[in-house]
């Protein structure tokens, strides 16, 4: 049996403890039916040659195959690495490579793409149904499961950033790593003052995927919870919406983009009351609006790739502005505010968040250059400031601040600013050139309808008055374009608006 904090263990536990509570997608099976799933799944990974140290990569949106996935990594010894589909194919493809990856699983667009093409055939296993390639049901033959002594320590998943500032970095979780850094999420949504906190009753919607840490550890939260689990496959607003009414949804996860796709989509009233924890951007002053009209009760969280959870904002439902711009850190982590020397900054003032967490990977793996892991602490490469009670406020990217006239403007604050006025869908904010003060700020606008910049300045104006801005942080210019530029994980991507003609 395995010992320790594994992967697997939760889902064991949960086909003992909750064995008719469902996961609920294309099909419907209980985690009883998941759990000898995975262990029939285990057993003919091992014949084929996956085994404690092997790799594999899967290519699939967020589905049941996948869930069983994660857990028979666990339950095998071997290393998943969920492939981020989103990226550009050529860097997708790199990203295979590098992780080293012997089999690869993938659903049929993406073998239709050519993505296993490089890998012998009998190492292609074709979730659904493929004329060419081994398909995912035929795993389930097996018997009884052949199990490997897994233990926390033992290596669980490789996960790549992004890759918005260049090459993607590769880091390995252990499974220890895995569970910890998921539990703390638990933890925090769980036994503290939170809007979206979540409980074993709940009915659980994982719209981040899989290849995003692990969709943030919903699967394991799930299981860990015993909760029913709804996965929709590949985001469709309207299908989303049709599962949150059908399935009786209470909790979702989901990046500040789908959550404003799925307030415009939302004409049946079916996202009132239900509870999101939301994150990968800021949340906009104009979006935290659109969810109070809805009733919807919602907590922010910070984190990432290469440090996995940090914090979730805590506080009365009620408080939306602290919980749209605050988040607090959860169990077992620590955080500092550092100058350009790593001298510790006081409260309220502005410098590079550093964290500290055992779950923290301690370096990237395809990099020797660097300093962001400094021994137990993370350089995150964000601007923000510590409140006087604890928490945390990011305000920018180290690389997306402008630095005007030697002080730097934090442009998620003008962002959410402008995202109030009437008519703006999303906004964002980057530095152009300037000849007496280095930079200073331009804002991208994509817009429902037409907008008046006068009358548009006049509103920034009148957030000098009030006290929300300065009067040299108001762009120097507005752009209006048709598509705002995304990441692979939904966010806004500045480093093509920089490169954009206009």
């Amino acid at each position: 049996m395995g010992e320790g904090f594994t992967v697997m263990n939760i889902l064991r536990r949960a086909s003992v403890l909750f064995p008719e509570n469902r996961v609920i997608s294309r099909k419907t099976l209980t985690y009883r039916e998941i759990y000898e799933n995975v262990s029939k799944i285990s057993t003919s990974m091992n014949k084929m040659g996956i085994s404690k140290g092997s790799v594999f990569a899967v290519a699939d949106y967020n589905s049941t195959e996948f869930m069983e996935l994660l857990f028979a990594a666990s339950m095998t010894g071997s290393i998943i690495y969920p492939v981020n589909i989103k990226l550009p194919w050529k860097m997708a493809m790199e990203t295979v490579k590098e992780s080293g990856a012997e089999y690869m699983f993938a659903s049929a667009d993406f073998l239709n793409a050519g993505i296993g093409k490089e890998f012998p055939d009998d190492h292609v296993i074709s979730i659904g149904h493929n004329d060419r390639y081994m398909e995912f049901d035929e795993l389930l033959v097996s018997d009884k499961h052949r199990e490997e002594i897994t233990s926390g320590t033992d290596n669980y998943s490789i996960l790549f950033t992004s890759g918005t500032t260049g090459k993607p970095k590769e880091v390995l979780y252990t499974n220890e790593k895995a569970v910890n850094g998921a539990l703390s999420i638990l933890y925090q949504l769980g036994m503290f003052e939170s809007p979206a906190s979540l409980a074993y009753h709940d009915t659980i919607l994982s719209l981040i995927p899989f290849y995003h840490i692990w969709s943030w550890g919903s699967a394991f939260h799930a299981a860990y919870l015993g909760a029913n689990y709804v996965i929709t496959g590949k985001y469709n607003p309207e299908n989303v919406l049709s599962s949150i009414k059908d399935q009786k949804v209470t909790w979702l996860n989901a990046v500040p983009t789908m959550v404003y796709d799925l307030l415009s989509h939302d004409t049946g009233n079916h996202l009132n009351g239900l509870k999101m924890l939301i994150g990968g951007s800021p949340i906009s002053s104009g979006i935290a609006s659109k969810l109070r009209a809805k009733n919807i009760k919602f907590s922010t969280i910070y984190g990432g790739t290469d440090m996995l959870a940090t914090s979730i904002s805590m506080g009365k439902e009620t408080d939306i502005e602290s919980l749209r711009s605050v988040t607090h850190p959860v169990p077992m982590v620590n955080v500092s505010v550092r100058d350009e020397s790593g001298k510790i900054l006081g409260n309220n003032v502005i410098g590079e968040l550093w964290i500290n967490a055992p779950w923290l990977p301690g370096r990237y793996l395809n990099r020797k250059d660097g300093n962001e892991y400094q021994g137990n602490w993370f350089k995150t490469g964000d601007v923000a400031m510590l409140t006087e009670t604890g928490g945390i406020k990011i305000l920018d990217r180290i690389k997306d601040v402008v630095k005007s006239g030697g002080e730097w403007i934090p442009t998620s604050i003008l962002e959410s600013i402008i995202s109030e006025f009437p008519g703006i869908e999303v906004c964002a904010v980057t530095a152009i050139a300037d000849e007496k003060w280095g930079e200073s700020p331009v804002a991208w606008i994509k817009a429902s309808e037409n907008i008046d910049i006068d009358k548009l300045k006049e509103f920034m104006h009148s957030r000098v008055n009030s006290g929300h801005i300065k009067k040299w942080w108001i762009p120097v210019e507005f752009r209006i374009i048709q598509e705002m530029p995304m990441t692979s994980v939904g966010k806004i991507d500045k480093t093509s608006l920089r490169t954009m003609k206009y």
